[in-house]
């Protein structure tokens, strides 16, 4: 018997019972709603705002502007579509990722919205420049109040068939942060240092 084994066996011989695995944790109901959501995404550091459909430009463009500062505000082609009026850039389907290196403003569409941690879904098909959402100073999201889930497990069930099938799927919680540098909480360390998601409501 190895060092090891006589271990293992006199921890056994020392257990006063044998208990069986309790089985799945079974899953928190969480309430589905904006106000939960918003209070999870403002923790995570992110800026939640409702805004009605006849709002929804106008707030979107009033917000990208004092974000921008002058600088170049990037629409994800799906997102443009649904900001119609919108004055900004739309992504170009060949452009290399390099050309949003210097973007102020990137505006995308989420898929899923988790209230449990304020969590936004973003589909490759909403944003097939993945790398315009991590080198863009500022990020605003584009979500629909229907879509809003109470956690992660019902966000994964709520993707739609297909959001695997373009190259990726990303999730994002807040802007970019990190708290290893001189024990202090940093925004905009490794991506965006804001974000917003506007919900729109029914």
């Amino acid at each position: 018997m190895s060092g090891r084994d006589a271990v293992l066996a006199a921890v056994r011989r020392g257990a006063r019972r044998i208990a069986a695995h309790p089985g799945a944790h079974p899953a928190t109901s969480l309430p589905a709603s904006f106000e939960a959501f918003a209070e999870q995404l403002a923790a995570a550091g992110g800026e939640p705002r409702a805004v009605t459909r006849d709002d929804l430009v106008r707030s979107v463009e009033a917000l990208a502007r004092e974000w921008a500062s002058g600088g170049r505000i990037v629409a994800e082609p799906r997102a443009a579509a649904q900001l119609d009026g919108l004055r900004c850039e739309i992504a170009r389907d060949d452009a290399e990722p390099a050309r949003f290196a210097d973007v102020a403003v990137a505006i995308a569409r989420g898929s899923v919205g988790v209230a449990e941690n304020g969590a936004v879904a973003v589909l490759g098909r909403d944003a097939p420049h993945r790398s315009l959402l991590f080198l863009a100073e500022r990020v605003i999201l584009l979500l629909d109040a229907s879509r809003i889930v109470g956690d992660l497990h019902a966000g994964l069930r709520a993707l739609p068939e297909d959001a695997l099938a373009h190259h990726h799927l990303t999730w994002i919680a807040g802007p970019s942060k990190t708290a290893d540098i001189e024990q202090a909480l940093v925004f905009g360390a490794h991506g965006p240092r804001a974000l917003a998601v506007f919900v729109q409501a029914l």
